[in-house]
């Protein structure tokens, strides 16, 4: 009997064994395709677009859980609110607290832009917003814009655009907007539910966001004449955004007064440091199109100190001595020889001992730099080609002194500008790589852009530049032929 209950319980065990391992092998762990489907909201309390709105208290209520992201900075409300609304998110709702008192006969918007997400694949609410009004009545009135750095022509999103019904200048930098809203990525804003009346509008780029225009390191963009509401929305308000620095007058820091022993130190510091010249060269080739520069470790004491007379250039294998003429940069750290260099050819360079001195009285120690001229095949050529629409013709003919000028871009720096004649302009000797193409309409006929400025008399708007979006791919020994439409 021991023996047939012994064996009963081996067969059941091993009956488990095989049910559970069957069991393991066919039921596989459950998957499916990525959940990309936002939040849907279900139920709102007050509801959107109510009236006579009384309520301290907005609760949303979605079909799966969410959550919050980063939603003070995001939220915007307009008319602006001075005590920021509490906002919190537990399971499927989202609720708002109002602090502030709201004002009699106001469309409000809460505009949550993408801060409300669901919680397993964090698939935001694409511009949510909720619109409400305290009177009996919802203001509908819209402006529509685009915002574009005047410098370089190119957009920036997250940018805040500012409305005031106060006409002060000081207002953008003495009051809270009374509606602001966001640039998007291609640098567009929109403000809507606006009431009817006469705005001034700005734009502000800033770190401490205080939407205050208090630090002239801020950029900022405005409109000469305020927008005007009434029965219809206004579209087409182009603003340009510019750091507002008055180039006729740069600033120059005032540095400060070091104490005596600080001063001793940095005095016996340089003493140890010896005064060096080094040619700035690429592989050993000059460009033909550019000076030959210097660069010295430790600035020059004056440009007098600079002996040029004792410093020799040779051309070609002979040796042939040439004259040329040099400048010193602001800071006397950079000396620029000038010269026209001839396509191939060697040169010999013969920086002599003491030919310049610092300003501790240290010299430089001899130096010979032999290198060679760059061959005009070494270099791109470039032919822009503008193609002006019925707009852009319409531009010039209303002010015929408006001067174009066409601009070569590598690395966010200017390399190569020219004026635009007859349509066209040529450059050659461009050295290959990727460039930008940009047209800056130059009002004062200086050649440079021109910022602008808001508080600095005589207030004025920057000077405007236009950036193509596709770049060109200069190589070497090309001829690049470009139409483009303006």
């Amino acid at each position: 009997m021991n023996r047939l209950y012994g064996f009963l319980a081996v067969a059941v065990l091993l009956f488990t064994a095989i049910t559970f391992t069957n069991c393991a092998n066919i039921v596989p762990p459950a998957g499916g395709a990525k959940d990309t489907i936002p939040p849907r909201l279900v139920y709102v309390n007050p509801e959107d677009s109510t009236l006579n709105f009384k309520s301290r208290k907005i609760t949303f209520v979605f079909n799966e859980y969410v959550e919050l992201d980063n939603v003070i900075e995001k939220l915007i409300v307009s008319p602006t609110l001075q005590r920021t609304p509490t906002i919190t998110a537990k399971l499927r709702t989202v609720t708002v607290q109002i602090k502030d008192t709201l004002k009699p006969n106001t469309t409000y918007t809460f505009n949550f832009d993408d801060a409300v997400k669901d919680v397993n694949e964090r698939n935001p609410v694409q511009d949510f917003q909720y619109v409400f009004s305290t009177g009996d009545y919802l203001d509908s009135l819209q402006i529509h814009g685009k915002l574009t750095m005047a410098e370089t022509g190119t957009v920036d999103s997250n940018v805040a655009v500012m409305l005031y019904t106060s006409m002060a200048d000081s207002v953008v930098a003495k009051e809270k907007p009374q509606y602001f809203a966001k640039t998007k990525r291609d640098g567009s804003f929109h403000f809507k539910n606006l009431a009817p009346g006469r705005y001034k509008i700005f734009a502000l780029k800033e770190e401490d966001k205080d939407l205050q225009y208090t630090n002239p390191a801020e950029l900022i963009a405005y409109r000469d004449l305020p927008i005007t509401l009434q029965d219809a929305n206004v579209e087409n308000i182009n603003l340009l955004m510019f750091k507002a620095l008055d180039t006729t007058k740069p600033f120059v820091p005032i540095p400060e007064e070091p104490d005596e022993e600080t001063e001793k130190k940095e005095r016996e510091k340089r003493k140890k440091i010896k005064l060096v010249a080094a040619p700035q060269l690429n592989n050993n080739q000059q460009d033909l199109n550019d000076s030959l520069r210097i660069t010295f470790n430790v600035p020059i004491r004056t440009i007098s100190t600079i002996d040029s007379s004792r410093i020799k250039l040779q051309e070609d294998t002979l040796f042939t001595p040439v004259n040329f003429n040099y400048v010193m940069d602001s800071l006397n750290t950079k000396m620029s020889i000038i010269y026209n260099w001839k396509e191939g050819k060697p040169y010999r360079l013969i920086l002599p001992a003491g030919f310049a001195t610092d300003t501790l009285g240290n010299i430089t120690k001899t130096d010979t730099v032999s290198f060679s001229a760059k061959e005009k095949a070494d270099y791109s050529e470039f032919i822009g080609t503008l193609k002006k629409s019925e707009e852009t013709q319409k531009m010039l003919a209303a002010d015929t002194s408006l001067r174009l000028i066409m601009q070569l871009v590598n690395n966010k720096v200017v390399k190569y500008a020219g004026d635009v004649t007859n349509g066209t302009w040529k450059q050659s000797l461009i050295i290959p790589g990727e460039y930008e193409i940009r047209i800056l309409i130059d009002e004062n006929h200086n050649g440079i852009w021109d910022t602008g400025s808001y508080f600095i008399e005589p207030k004025r708007q920057p000077e405007r530049v236009i950036a193509f979006p596709k770049t060109v791919n200069m190589k070497a020994n090309w001829l690049m032929p470009e139409t483009l439409e303006f």
